[in-house]
């Protein structure tokens, strides 16, 4: 039986459960303790001020945390604590399906069990969204699952942002952004900075300051 279909997305009951029973189990716990173990593990980015936000933004902003009230209530964490695996999964699904419509976006989004440790992804010459569902199977024992859970949700909105970007960058007038905002965000893409490289000098270039503003306001004081 499918357990949801979003664009690409594709994810069973019965693939859930044999991942989980052959390598998905020890596999996360390996995987948490390389990112949650270790705080060198863990990518700082410098405190910064927030992007402006147009009021266009702000509406969908807004629009945002309805959503995320809708799927989640104002405590996400304890809502999906309460999920079993499989329900964490196709409320998350369905959270980021009602994002997309709300965005207005023509975009490819996977939901999947990826290897390293990825939070999620926007690729702005495929058009499609991935995201790592390994996250929500974390027990809500841990310690760290209330981090875990804001900073799944806050992935989603930043990488769907980055999504609402790109398209504005190709349509004029989307979602009211003004032609300097589309030009600065082209431009960055042009010559976009690999937190790798520099982190820096990633997290205050247009297009990720941003994406991090637009998140950040949205998941404010929901935890």
């Amino acid at each position: 039986m499918e357990l949801l279909t979003i664009g690409t997305i594709k994810i069973t009951t019965e693939l859930i459960a044999i991942l989980a029973a052959t390598y998905l189990v020890p596999w996360l716990r390996d995987l948490y303790k390389k990112w949650f173990g270790d705080k060198k593990k863990q990518p700082e980015l410098p405190q910064q001020a927030r992007a402006e936000m147009s009021e266009t933004d702000k509406e969908k902003i807004g629009e945002t945390r309805e959503i995320i009230r809708n799927h989640f209530t104002d405590k996400p964490a304890e809502a999906i604590g309460n999920m079993s695996n499989m329900e964490r999964v196709q409320a998350t699904s369905d959270f980021v399906k009602d994002l997309v419509k709300a965005y207005d976006l023509d975009i490819d989004v996977d939901v999947e069990i990826m290897e390293g440790s990825m939070w999620g992804a926007y690729n702005f010459e495929t058009k499609k969204a991935v995201f790592n569902v390994a996250y929500l199977m974390v027990d809500k024992s841990h310690e760290k699952f209330e981090y875990i859970v804001k900073e799944f949700l806050d992935t989603i909105v930043h990488e769907l942002r980055h999504a609402v970007q790109d398209k504005a960058i190709n349509t004029p007038g989307f979602w009211d952004i003004s032609d300097e905002r589309r030009k600065a965000w082209a431009d960055n893409m042009q010559h976009y900075i690999n937190p790798k490289v520099d982190i820096k000098a990633y997290a205050k270039q247009p297009v990720e300051n941003d994406a991090a503003s637009f998140a950040a306001m949205a998941l404010e004081g929901m935890v």
